[in-house]
């Protein structure tokens, strides 16, 4: 969504809401060619989450719903982030601590969603938890962890919402698919592959955690990158580094399966 209001800054009449959103997901997916073949990428799994939605069984139902309603939610906050913004800006705390309070209650929005869902269907197996109290409980301490080392990120390096959106991706990959998988004791050797290929799924889930705080709070994060010491780490890796976060996650793994 890079390169979005145009219009604003160049004093011009501002696109309806729907239009200028379409235009800024258009180019959000569309904007390069390494884009393109991740937006076909995301097609494929949106389709095949359309079908499981129709014909699926009813846990495949609820993760389609949910995703769906996960990704929805961020297209709204960026639809209607000027008003958000100006709602955010009257709170009397620090960036930092905005960044995290918005990351983490999407965070909480999002294992909601999927515990309502499940509850709504009459399944368990989908949320953390069937109890949501224990569910945030066991979920919340990462996804603090995450958007708190997330901040550390942005205010080194500037990442798009493009890029932004794939970091979410994997960061879920790591937590359900590799360290969710270990506690299950359902890691094998073809569990990686498998789940690399689910990225863009895992993308639509993690969207609502770290890019409404990332939109929200852009100017600000502007500033710290600006303040802050340069780092010779590639950005690309130390974009990763809110996964250390699941270390206290992989060490409890760990000791599942061993006992």
């Amino acid at each position: 969504m890079e390169g979005a209001g145009t219009t604003e800054r160049t004093g011009g009449p501002s696109p309806p809401r729907l239009s200028a959103t379409l235009l800024d997901l258009r180019r959000l997916l569309f904007g390069s060619r390494l884009r393109i073949v991740f937006a076909l990428w995301l097609f494929f799994i949106i389709i095949l989450e359309i079908r499981n939605l129709l014909y699926g069984n009813t846990h495949d139902r609820v993760v389609a719903l949910s995703l769906f309603t996960c990704a929805s939610c961020t297209v709204a906050v960026w639809a209607y982030r000027d008003l958000v913004i100006v709602r955010v800006k009257k709170w009397t705390a620090s960036p930092r601590t905005k960044f995290i309070l918005i990351g983490s209650l999407g965070a909480a929005w999002v294992e909601y969603v999927f515990w309502q869902f499940e509850r709504i269907f009459g399944i368990t197996g989908v949320a953390a938890n069937p109890n949501l109290a224990i569910d945030l409980l066991a979920t919340m301490p990462w996804y603090i962890m995450m958007v708190a080392l997330l901040w550390r990120v942005q205010s080194r390096y500037r990442y798009g919402f493009a890029e932004l959106f794939v970091l979410g991706g994997i960061y879920e990959l790591g937590a359900d698919g590799i360290v969710g998988s270990l506690m299950g004791k359902t890691f094998t050797i073809w569990t990686l592959p498998v789940i690399m290929v689910l990225i863009p799924m895992f993308s639509m889930a993690y969207s609502f955690m770290v890019i409404p705080c990332s939109v929200i709070m852009k100017d600000d994060l502007e500033v710290a990158r600006q303040a802050s010491a340069p780092t010779k780490v590639n950005r690309y890796l130390y974009g990763l580094i809110p996964l250390f976060g699941l270390l206290p996650y992989l060490v409890l793994a760990i000791v599942i399966m061993v006992a």
